[in-house]
């Protein structure tokens, strides 16, 4: 099933490789290199690369490049094999980060371990990430390598390790400094502070007046496009000031949950961080839920009751067939499992965690 599952998902991109959002990542890079590098967010210069390399494509109001610029500058090693070939090795270099991520942070042993894997490869969000060269999965490794990280006592290569990978696509974690920062994690916080402060300052630097200016244009014009909230609150609540009060909302319930539950283990917190960014982001896409495939095994590890376990599936089953179910059943699940998370464990495992740093 996987496997078919793989091969119907990918299909389109092996016959067109630049159908895919990587190659807007590829546009940005020539952009830099042709242009100049504060020229990137330049609607004109995008428009006239995505012309040149997709001849006959209409340019529509989804193709533009507004990732920040750091996950340009992590493209650049490939951009010597070509648009297509840039994008067969970040898809290589995605699976690879996929199979990091799982060694790393995914629970149990033997058949049971392996079954987490071939979970995640079925899951429709992971193909549909892969398919479009999405960055999921180098967040999803940068989240488990952070954990895994903080949980062995190194908080300050833990905090540079997520800052680098939110860096990439920030609505992913948005939520899990904010968490992190509630249960007191502050050596944490401060080394992802400073990484966050030293790309943000250099992206600055780079872009200038002009290329803020026209940063912020693409980014205003993206919240008006129904799709790009379409897997948010906003499908309930409407695209109004309602669903932004909402999200906010879920983020100061998540920080108070996560003070409330300060001495448990990381990886409970990693998990509330994770969910609360998936329920409160205002901008979100369907191949973004990735992420919550680490959110799931670090959730599995703090031991929580059978039945909350259980409730995974119910995640799993309605973010997969969220096109036919629409957003509404997703959205529930994943309020309930944030809701789970929220509410201490009436006893936490028995084993020691680190200290808060």
């Amino acid at each position: 099933m996987a496997a078919i599952t793989g091969y119907w998902v990918m299909l389109p991109v092996t016959r067109d490789p630049l159908d895919s959002d990587f190659t807007l990542v590829f546009i940005a890079v020539r952009i830099g290199f042709e242009h100049g590098w504060s020229h990137i967010y330049s609607l004109a210069f995008q428009h006239q690369l995505f012309t040149e390399l997709r001849p006959g494509v209409f340019y529509n109001d989804g193709q533009r490049y507004i990732a920040p610029p750091p996950l340009a500058w992590l493209t650049v090693p490939l951009t010597p094999f070509g648009a297509a070939g840039a994008f067969y090795a970040w898809t290589l270099l995605s699976v690879v980060a996929l199979l990091a991520a799982w060694w790393i942070a995914a629970p149990g042993a033997g058949l049971r371990r392996w079954l987490w894997l071939l979970a995640a490869v079925a899951w429709y969000p992971v193909l549909y990430g892969l398919a479009f060269g999405q960055p999921a999965l180098v967040v999803l490794l940068t989240v488990a390598a952070a954990w895994k990280l903080l949980e062995s006592g190194r908080p300050v290569p833990a905090g540079v390790v997520l800052a680098m990978g939110m860096s990439l696509k920030p609505q992913l974690v948005l939520a899990l400094p904010l968490v992190l920062l509630a249960v007191g994690r502050w050596r944490f916080i401060a080394a992802w502070a400073v990484t966050i402060g030293v790309l943000a300052a250099a992206s600055v630097v780079m872009l200038g007046a002009d290329g803020l200016s026209d940063y912020r244009s693409l980014l205003a014009e993206a919240q008006t496009v129904v799709n790009n909230r379409y897997f948010t609150t906003a499908y309930v609540l409407g695209s109004g000031a309602l669903s932004y009060v909402a999200e906010a909302v879920v983020l100061i319930v998540a920080a108070v949950a996560a003070y409330a539950q300060r001495h448990a283990p990381p990886e409970r917190s990693f998990a509330l961080g994770l969910v609360a960014s998936a329920l409160g982001a205002t901008y979100w896409h369907l191949q973004d839920f990735t992420v919550l495939l680490v959110a799931a095994w670090l959730f599995w590890r703090a031991e929580p009751p059978a039945w909350q376990r259980a409730w995974l599936a119910v995640v799993a089953l309605t973010i997969e067939l969220a096109w036919p179910l629409t957003p509404l059943p997703l959205l529930i699940a994943i309020a309930a499992w944030f809701a789970f998370l929220c509410v201490p464990q009436r006893s936490e495992p028995a084993r020691l965690s680190v200290r808060p740093a």
